[in-house]
């Protein structure tokens, strides 16, 4: 007989902190230690009865197995090393493999009440014996076992009874209990159909709380050391809400570590459990509980996670084509079944399709809600997708009202999919090619090109849409210093008068003259300290360019880069000359051999450069850049749809047309 229970008592010999943290164990952690111990001694069923008061509070609680009990001569061994528990020298009992190696489960009971009763009957020969082991939770470092007396029980195993119930043990009597329980012994019980959990009279079964279930098999994950393990992942979805998260287990499905899911999965309850014998290795060390810190178990998780992340975008896209044909079973889907799309159209509406079932997801009245509410919500989901890419984020947070965890899930989706980005940028480019069509018809038709007005009107219109000269100063700003020495050197260009436009004075609409001749300005700093300056000189339509106005402009653009503000090792100038037309003399200078064309002088010192171009070219040259680009999104931009443009960007800026004067367009302007 040990030494240690000669006179009935079981020392814990560690430190009174380590006994109280293990046994402040959460509730239904702490019963799961109880019901591993049961199942690990053996048993194929463990049930747990609760004794409640009128209440309905729970006065005791009994945790019983049929397993093999726990003989008096191994009692040191089973309760006096904490930290070197029996099993880490048993792999497996019954053919199971076993849960504990630290010897800590059995005082995890103490976190349930303050006093715990181990009654066990083991086999001792032809005959059985039964004693008990008593703690209390005011000497955890002190257990009493009982004399051993023969009975003549017929059966082995061990009943653990709690009493002095500890406060806040609400979980193990709520309704999501058995959801927890099932959560945390799913793989084991896939993996040993035969072994039953009854809780409070009702058997755990995760297959009740599953929606799917899927096993995948990692091959030939490489280790820090180089060596390759195998790993098999257990997908289980819920159809319950659930917290995610992946269990670490052995290969038998023991789980000995949980740690956070760390993917996103947006309209998923799910848990997955990794299991790899590696684990178990790892866990004898006590390794596990590092997660990501720990290399070889940071290998094996981001395999896992990886796979996770393929299965779910599987499922999404399952569950979105299953929606997607009820939505137009029910005639609520805003999209027409047709033949050929482009890759717009197709893009727009896979984006669609994931905010569709995730507004299903979290909104769950909606799929009650009325038909003509439902369609009506649809389209102008579709609707705001097809104007305004840039408007998903203010649905996922403002008409979804979903928590930042769930938006960020979304949004994450979203960007792994690049489909919003591909919307935006269609629709960038559509509302180009539009424009360009659009801008032909200001500058050649008949009557737009005697109305314009440029410095009120096309000069407006040309600040927001500047890419048409350089796609590089797109998104950037005016700058007020660049404007004022813009105007300080305004003389080298020559007098600037006001001029007739085909005999006919070009006028505002206040019918007061305005200057043909204008400036568009645009700055952007392409690194710190160093700036890159375009200007563009858009001349009157009557105005052909000449030698006249090209010297003009090349005075004026030394001018201006020699100025003190700006430091000219670290500034670089592009001005561009605009009109309808030039002369012989402008379009040779323009068509230089060793030039790029449109080059008219390019000064290495003061980093000057001269272009000039005819609109034709300026408008040839932006549709150049953007025709790459569609021939992927295959759009195509008409008259309705520039003119659509326009008045929707520039409504503000359009020359006033009467009905008259639009017939005598559509007639006589090129097409």
């Amino acid at each position: 007989m040990p030494e240690t229970t000669k006179n009935g008592v079981i020392s814990l010999t560690v430190e009174k902190d380590f006994l109280q943290r293990v046994s402040s164990t959460g509730a239904i952690k702490a019963l799961a230690e109880l019901i591993w111990n049961g199942l690990d001694s053996g048993s194929d069923s463990v049930q747990v009865e609760f004794s409640k008061n009128k209440l309905g509070a729970i006065d005791e609680i009994r945790v019983i197995d049929q397993g093999s009990g726990i003989s008096y001569e191994d009692s040191e061994l089973f309760f006096g090393k904490l930290g070197d528990s029996w099993k880490k020298n048993h792999g497996k009992v019954n053919g199971r493999a076993l849960h504990g190696k630290n010897g800590q489960g059995r005082l995890h009971a103490f976190a349930l009440g303050s006093r715990v009763a181990w009654k066990t009957t083991y086999k001792v020969k032809d005959s059985f014996n039964s004693y008990q082991i008593v703690g209390d939770a005011s000497s955890l470092n002190r257990m009493h076992a009982t004399t051993p007396k023969e009975t003549n029980k017929s059966h082995l195993g061990t009943i653990v009874v709690i009493s002095g119930i500890s406060e806040g043990l609400g979980a193990l009597t709520s309704d999501k209990a058995p959801t927890e329980f099932a959560k945390l012994f799913a793989a084991y019980l896939s993996q040993y159909p035969q072994v039953s959990i009854i809780l409070d009279g009702e058997t755990i079964d995760p297959a009740s709380i599953q929606r799917k279930k899927e096993d995948r098999f990692i091959k030939g994950i490489t280790l820090a050391n180089g060596n390759k393990v195998d790993a098999m992942v257990t997908i289980i979805e819920w159809a319950v809400p659930t917290p995610r998260a992946i269990h670490l287990c052995d290969k038998a499905g023991v789980s000995l570590h949980t740690t956070d899911a760390g993917i996103q999965a947006p309209g998923f309850q799910f848990t997955a459990y990794v299991n790899c014998d590696h684990f178990r290795e790892l866990d004898k060390e006590n390794l596990l509980s590092m997660d990501d810190l720990v290399p070889d178990v940071n290998c094996i998780l981001n395999s896992a996670r990886n796979e996770l992340r393929g299965y779910f975008r599987k499922r999404a896209a399952e569950r979105a084509r299953s929606l997607v044909q009820r939505w137009k079973t029910e005639k609520i889907y805003p999209y027409e079944d047709q033949g050929a799309i482009t890759a717009v159209e197709e893009t727009e509406r896979q984006v669609f399709d994931i905010l569709g079932v995730t507004l299903e997801e979290y909104l769950p009245k909606f799929e009650e809600a009325d038909h003509n509410a439902r369609k009506f919500t649809f389209l102008l989901l579709a609707q705001a997708l097809r104007d305004n890419p840039s408007s998903v984020r203010k649905i996922i947070t403002d008409v979804l009202s979903l928590k930042q965890d769930e938006q960020d899930e979304l949004a994450e989706l979203l960007e792994e999919t690049p489909l919003s980005n591909i919307i935006s940028s269609a629709s960038i480019v559509a509302n180009r090619l539009n424009f360009l069509v659009a801008l032909e018809n200001l500058l050649f038709d008949k009557t737009t090109k005697k109305k314009l007005l440029e410095r009120d009107q096309l000069h407006k219109i040309l600040e927001t849409e500047s890419w048409i000269f350089d796609d590089n100063f797109t998104l950037a700003g005016s700058e007020k210093t660049l404007e004022d020495v813009l105007k300080i050197h305004l003389s080298e260009l020559g007098k600037r008068k006001d001029s007739d436009v085909e005999d006919k004075p070009v006028l505002r609409e206040d019918d007061q003259q305005g200057r043909v001749d204008l400036m568009l300005s645009r700055t952007i700093q392409p690194r710190e300290d160093e700036y890159d300056h375009l200007v563009v000189e858009l001349k009157r339509p009557s105005q052909k360019i000449s030698s006249k106005v090209l010297g003009q402009i090349e005075s004026y653009a030394i001018a201006v880069a020699k100025d003190p503000r700006f430091l000219t090792e670290k500034t670089r100038w592009k001005f561009i000359a605009i009109s309808n037309d030039m002369d012989e003399h402008a379009k040779r200078k323009a068509r230089q051999r060793d030039k790029p064309r449109g080059m008219v002088f390019d000064d290495g010192e003061l980093n000057i450069e001269v272009w000039a171009f005819e609109w034709t070219e300026i408008i040839a040259n932006a549709r150049t850049r953007l025709q790459f680009i569609n021939q992927s999104l295959d759009y195509k931009a008409t008259r309705d749809s520039s003119r659509a443009y326009l008045e929707k960007a520039h409504a503000k800026f359009l020359p006033a047309t009467n009905q008259e004067d639009q017939k005598d367009t559509d007639e006589e302007s090129p097409q």
